[in-house]
């Protein structure tokens, strides 16, 4: 890899030139004899991490105890944070040790739990703050707290407790030029919002929403930093209203629509930046306006068009479009116009086996139900139809699915029992008003539909 890579290993320090204020046994020697050392004591921390875990595996493999590999794997984090907290001063020396504490906990949750346990969360956070400005650090160091904090709550906790967060979004402000370090930042990000709705709104408060934002502006190109900006963003959106204004307030759609549109061939992207615009939309009028203004729901359609054959980004792009839309009759207009009932009956056809694609199918459809009516051909208003039923037909063991379909088919004033039997619509269904029940033209063409 190259300069920039995640694993670069960094040049010796420059060691500062002998003067008459300098001894000849000096500062120079010390700090050779200090480098050298904790290389050893790095490469003892490596080759005992995977004697301990190869030593552990075994042990477990046979039902056996043998205290050799736990033994082994202690003192070798023990070494590694020991001379970590002598020499705070050195960034060769920090760097060094956060670079075989990340070899040791990419061994699996007993290697991690132990390094946690001995204080490596602190010690890490601690080298990245004494030294801001050092890349080695910082990317060595976040890469072994990423390892440490994925999908660990407790972990995540200890984070937190000790300024971690704030530290990690120091260094990505810092070096907002490396691709590496936004990569793990904003995967780090995604992982401690998810944890729980306290950490969703600390990272937000933190700086964690504008962190993101700057390393998708700075590495447009990147496809790992805009999918995992993406991912970062979905998650700070869901259910908080404070950081989806935040997100909007900083520029996210445009920046999310951005991604979207330089990497449309992703299909990984695609169903992401549309998890982000539903996040985003979904209870929220003006944000909904402000997607349909930057052009997002032709960037939706686009994604869906370029991506049939995946049924991820069909039913991303169908709730996108549907959170769009929802209860916004400038929205649904320009959606219709531009399209959407007609790719959401594509993409309910062609992945008629998908449930979740069915759902979101029907809840677009059941939005649009009043253009499809006055505004498309009979021909798309009998295909809508008989793409609910087929949908309900198909899925009727699914609570989720035949509900959402019992609702579209009562947007066109169909009588359900005649099609599908009383015994197998759902009790929640019934209490559903046809939406245009007094319409005569939509239960004269609904009739119509279900008979033919």
């Amino acid at each position: 890899m190259g300069a920039d890579g995640m694993f670069a290993v960094q040049s010796a320090e420059a060691f500062p030139p002998l003067s008459a204020s300098v001894p000849d046994e000096s500062e120079a020697c010390s700090r050779f004899k200090r480098h050298t050392t904790c290389r050893r004591i790095a490469v003892a921390c490596r080759r005992g991490a995977r004697t301990g875990g190869r030593q552990l595996q075994q042990q477990r493999a046979h039902g056996s105890e043998h205290p050799e590999g736990e033994k082994a794997e202690k003192v070798s984090i023990d070494k590694g944070l020991k001379v970590m907290a002598d020499d705070m001063g050195s960034p060769t020396t920090q760097e060094s040790g956060c670079r075989a504490l990340l070899e040791i906990v990419q061994h699996g949750p007993a290697h991690q739990q132990e390094v946690v346990s001995m204080g490596g969360i602190d010690a890490l956070v601690k080298a990245m703050h004494a030294h801001p400005m050092q890349h080695g650090v910082q990317i060595a160091a976040a890469c072994a707290l990423e390892r440490l904090c994925s999908g660990n709550a407790d972990h995540v906790v200890k984070l937190l407790q000790v300024d971690g967060v704030a530290v990690l979004i120091k260094a990505m402000t810092a070096f907002v030029d490396r691709q590496s370090l936004q990569e793990v930042g904003c995967k780090m990000l995604r992982n401690i919002a998810a944890c729980s709705g306290d950490c969703q709104v600390k990272v937000a408060a933190l700086g964690g929403i504008q962190a993101t934002l700057r390393a998708m502006a700075a590495h447009p190109s990147s496809a790992a930093v805009q999918e995992l900006g993406c991912r970062a963003l979905r998650e700070m959106a869901a259910y908080s209203a404070s950081n989806q204004d935040d997100i909007v307030a900083c520029g996210g759609i445009q920046r999310v629509l951005r991604a979207m549109e330089v990497h449309c061939k992703l299909s990984s992207i695609q169903v992401l930046g549309c998890g982000v615009l539903r996040n985003l939309t979904a209870c929220n009028a003006d944000f909904q306006d402000t997607v349909v203004s930057r052009g997002g729901v032709q960037v939706v359609l686009d994604a869906m068009a370029n991506h049939a054959d995946s049924a991820d980004v069909q039913r991303a792009g169908c709730w996108a479009l549907f959170c769009t839309c929802v209860h916004n009759a400038e929205a649904q207009k320009i959606g219709e116009a531009h399209g959407a009932v007609k790719a959401t009956l594509k993409a309910m056809e062609q992945h008629r086996e998908e449930a979740r694609v069915q759902e979101a199918g029907c809840w677009v459809v059941k939005e649009l139900a009043k253009l499809i009516v006055t505004k498309q051909s009979r021909t798309t208003f009998v295909t809508s139809t008989q793409a609910v039923l087929k949908a309900m037909d198909k899925h009727s063991a699914i609570a989720a699915v035949t509900d959402s379909r019992g609702r579209r088919a009562s947007q066109f004033g169909l009588p359900r029992q005649q099609r599908l039997g009383a015994d197998r619509m759902p009790r929640a269904v019934w209490p559903l008003r046809p939406l245009h029940h007094e319409t005569d033209l939509v239960r004269h063409q609904g009739m119509r539909a279900a008979s033919g």
